[in-house]
C-alpha cells in the first residue's frame, strides 16, 4: 500500500465519521 493510497483511505473515514457526527 502506498502513501497515497493510504491518506485517501483516511480521507474517506474522516468523511464517514463526519457525515455519522
Amino acid at each position: 500500500m502506498t502513501l497515497k493510497e493510504l491518506n485517501e483511505e483516511s480521507y474517506e473515514v474522516k468523511i464517514s465519521c463526519t457525515v455519522l457526527v
